[in-house]
């Protein structure tokens, strides 16, 4: 089973248009999505490529051992999310909102983060590996064995962070 009937049944759910609320483990996936709300979702071992979510809440959303691969994420409300062992390969993240989002044991190759907000965010065990960015903003952020390797971010502003 793929799993865009498990996430659009979710959206509908949360917008009280009947639906369920989804689970979304083992399964595949590479589609649009737009508008969605997807708050509380969970995701678990499944393997996202060339997916695209845009202006879709994650708020509360648990997503585990997934991999992401040439995805995008833009203008998506991820405040909360809590992603523990997932793996992003090449994907964008544009104009974001992840305030309070639990970053544990994941790795970042060649991402891209724009204008992304972790206030009060934790982060451990987190590999952004040859990843580029502008515009990070955090305030309160906590991160340890935080690996940077041959990442260039421009116009990091953290405030009272502790990294590493």
């Amino acid at each position: 089973m793929a799993a865009q009937p498990l996430i659009l049944e979710h959206d509908q759910w949360r917008k009280g248009q009947g639906g369920a609320p989804a689970c979304v483990a083992g399964e595949s996936d590479g589609n649009t999505y737009a508008g969605l709300d997807l708050s509380g979702i969970a995701f678990s071992a499944s393997t996202f490529s060339g997916s695209s979510f845009s202006a879709t809440k994650f708020l509360d959303a648990v997503w585990s051992t997934c991999q992401f691969t040439n995805c995008t994420f833009a203008g998506c409300d991820m405040r909360g999310i809590a992603i523990n062992g997932c793996k992003f390969i090449g994907c964008n993240f544009d104009d974001g909102q992840l305030a309070n989002c639990k970053l544990f044991h994941c790795s970042f190759m060649g991402c891209t983060w724009n204008r992304l907000n972790f206030d009060q965010g934790r982060w451990k065990d987190l590999r952004l590996l040859s990843c580029t960015g502008v515009g990070i903003t955090a305030d309160g952020l906590h991160g340890e064995t935080v690996n940077f390797t041959g990442s260039r971010f421009q116009g990091m502003r953290y405030t009272n962070a502790r990294i590493n």
